[in-house]
């Protein structure tokens, strides 16, 4: 079976940076293994979060401050979850410490997020990031829940005008991640034959052993047995 990479062909499409592809819910469909995350709809406010996303419009900025601001956390998310953060986002965490989510650049989740948004740093399934992501957005609701006025200011602003230059283009980072992919893969069959391998020799130790026993019992059935005096007899008991 051919491996089957993260980044490949058949499974990536070009889509103009300002289509709010986060719109698109793809919840893990076992639900038995969903986790509490927005991405699987059990997200602290995952009731807050589906009416804003539902909200949002199909293309462009929105047309509020708070509509605005939550297109940015989401399209943060969307990438981390969907792509593996190999897109340059950077504009939408920009914003969020634009718009007063992030109160510095020094700000714990801004710093953990940034690089990857630029490609300095790629995404290769730490679980800190994931945490991080999670809470950025929970940050992101809880803040547009305690100023309300966001919900009445007209907004004239897109979260794209805040993009940096990237480090490292989406290409490039597809590449690596793939790279790290394979990787995995090949750790993961080489431990598996090792794993095979120890089993192999333990059973041929087992079997030759059995072996020898059973050989030794074939030649103790040809032997006489010398019945013990009475003597050895009251030896043994005793």
């Amino acid at each position: 079976m051919a491996t089957e990479f993260p980044h490949a062909k058949h499974n990536m499409t070009a889509v103009a940076p300002s289509k709010n592809v986060q719109k698109r819910r793809k919840a893990n469909p076992q639900i038995e293994e969903r986790q509490n995350v927005y991405w699987d709809l059990r997200g602290r406010y995952q009731e807050e979060y589906d009416k804003r996303l539902d909200s949002l419009p199909h293309h462009g900025r929105g047309s509020t401050k708070a509509s605005e601001i939550f297109r940015a956390a989401t399209k943060l998310y969307y990438d981390f979850w969907n792509n593996g953060m190999v897109n340059n986002t950077s504009g939408a965490l920009n914003y969020l410490l634009y718009a007063g989510v992030f109160q510095t650049q020094n700000d714990q989740d801004f710093a953990v997020i940034h690089p990857y948004t630029i490609g300095s740093r790629i995404y290769l399934n730490e679980m800190g990031l994931r945490f991080t992501m999670e809470r950025m957005l929970d940050r992101t609701i809880a803040f547009l829940l305690s100023n309300v006025d966001l919900e009445n200011s007209k907004n004239d602003v897109d979260y794209l005008d805040f993009s940096q230059q990237s480090e490292m283009n989406n290409l490039d980072r597809c590449t690596v991640r793939n790279i790290h992919f394979l990787q995995m893969k090949e750790t993961e069959a080489e431990v598996v034959t090792v794993a095979a391998s120890e089993g192999a020799t333990d059973a041929t130790l087992t079997r030759t052993h059995t072996s020898k026993a059973q050989d030794s019992k074939k030649k103790k059935k040809g032997k006489k047995k010398r019945v013990p005096s009475a003597k050895n007899l009251v030896n043994i008991m005793n």
